[in-house]
């Protein structure tokens, strides 16, 4: 048996094996893309390149360089033999660009487990990072487990396969010196597990960060696993939980009468 709404701290690959075939309804993950993000780059130095004070200290992100795109194609066997048939892995990646279309090598990776479903392209609105064509978007790579139908929630036939700025809430983060480097939105998290997921399902993610898929999932009434390398973040992401399990319980319990 597996202890569900938990964070692991630790290798999310020496993790995954311990779990068993199909335990999980859903997986939303944010894998470090290979950019070395906050390693001294111009995120790290946002701040001050647009004349808002001093940036603060380098956070670098575990395995954000080289060896990025190895763990990534070395998670995904474990990742679909942990999926229930018909159920979705949703990834964030980043967009377009050269050397590496990361998005397109990924995509062929994803294919060769599971089958590859949609791009989602997440228009985070004007005006990113970047030199010539800045980036202002990011990705998100949809595929589903072989052997059953799309675990597919929505009635409205209105989905489409880009989230333009502000659906569904969803905004950009400009990361704070507390906030994890690529740190995405709960709404982001939240829009896909309303998608493919049902209350009382299981969420995983194996790159949990600060946790923002699991507060998701906590929001919307599902279970979570969650994995992250860094005790640090663990730490933030299991106060944000309970933070966002409090506010559910002040909002839905009600006082028996006297």
């Amino acid at each position: 048996m597996i202890q569900i709404d938990t964070i692991h701290t630790g290798d999310c690959l020496e993790w995954l094996k311990t779990l068993p075939d199909g335990c999980a309804d859903m997986v939303f993950m944010d894998p470090p893309y290979g950019h070395n993000n906050n390693n001294g780059d111009l995120i790290h130095r946002r701040e001050a390149a647009l004349g808002h004070g001093e940036h603060g200290k380098a956070r670098a992100i575990s395995n954000d360089g080289p060896e990025a795109n190895d763990l990534f194609r070395a998670c995904l066997p474990d990742i679909a033999r942990i999926l229930k048939p018909g159920h979705c892995c949703c990834c964030c990646c980043c967009g377009g660009g050269g050397p590496d279309p990361q998005f397109a090598r990924w995509s062929l990776w994803i294919d060769e487990v599971l089958d590859f479903k949609q791009m989602v392209v997440w228009d985070k609105g004007p005006m990113g990072m970047g030199w010539h064509y800045r980036r202002s978007y990011e990705t998100v790579l949809v595929a589903q487990k072989r052997g059953a139908k799309c675990a597919w929630y929505d009635t409205s036939k209105k989905v489409e396969n880009i989230i333009r700025p502000g659906h569904f809430g969803i905004r950009k983060i400009i990361p704070r010196a507390d906030q994890h480097p690529t740190q995405k939105p709960v709404a982001l998290a939240a829009w896909f597990i309303s998608l493919h997921s049902q209350e009382g399902d299981v969420v995983l993610d194996p790159f949990s960060g600060h946790g923002s898929t699991l507060v998701a999932a906590a929001r919307m009434g599902r279970h979570y696993l969650g994995c992250e390398i860094d005790p640090e973040y663990v730490a933030i992401a299991n106060a944000r939980i309970k933070a966002e399990c409090d506010k559910t319980a002040l909002f839905t319990t009600v006082e028996a009468p006297e």
